[in-house]
């Protein structure tokens, strides 16, 4: 005799019904700076205008600063040159905050402009204080969007504070760059959950099964 019965149903229903309440779990991204498609005044992955003698540049726009505070040089260039850049220092620094705790795959993603690792001296970037390779040779004079997949122990600090520090420090470099913006994409998308509609379909067709079986139980008693 079969072991599906009236019962089961009705758990494999309750079991549907939460999953049906608690939803599919929503990627977030978060953004620094205006991501307008252009990298230090021109084209993503494209060239730039600028070289040592006219490196002062600043995009922002008055919705950009206050986005920031006025304190998150994106869309300049070069960004931490003292006597060039619109930055005061040699450290850039930005801030995500309100991330939560829930991390455990995300990705940073940074519109760099004429990083020259090698001709001029590398830079120390660090997220959350844990220091990332960012010895790039992109050229002069080009744009790169850069990746970054975090690793555990970046994850672990954002979930243990809730925001995520990135600092890129010049450490003495003579290399010009800049950068435009900075997104913080968080990729935890889990298995897509049944739509309400097909919670139901299933539901209606697994009752139907269990009112046969009882048919034919009844009968055969």
């Amino acid at each position: 005799m079969s072991s599906f019965t009236a019962s089961s149903v009705r758990a494999v229903l309750f079991s549907l019904a939460l999953a049906g309440m608690a939803g599919p779990a929503a990627a977030a991204s978060f953004v620094i700076g205006d991501n307008d498609g252009y990298g230090a005044g021109i084209c993503d992955n494209c060239v730039h205008p600028f070289d040592g003698f006219d490196a002062n540049y600043d995009g922002r726009s008055d919705a950009e600063k206050a986005a920031t505070n006025g304190a998150q040089y994106t869309d300049t260039y070069s960004t931490t040159h003292p006597g060039y850049g619109p930055q005061p220092g040699t450290v850039a620094t930005f801030l995500f905050t309100g991330l939560g705790s829930g991390w455990t795959v995300g990705q940073l993603e940074i519109d760099t402009a004429d990083f020259q690792a090698p001709l001029g001296g590398e830079v120390v970037a660090t997220f959350n204080g844990i220091v990332q390779s960012f010895a790039f040779d992109d050229g002069f004079p080009n744009t790169v969007i850069h990746f970054f997949d975090l690793d555990a122990a970046v994850l672990a600090s954002i979930n243990a504070l809730g925001q995520l520090t990135v600092s890129i420090d010049r450490n003495n470099s003579d290399d010009f760059y800049g950068f435009d913006y900075l997104a913080l994409n968080d990729f935890v998308n889990s298995q897509p959950v049944p739509e309400p509609a097909t919670l139901i379909l299933l539901g209606a067709g697994l009752v139907g099964v269990a009112t046969r079986w009882r048919r034919r139980a009844s009968r055969a008693e």
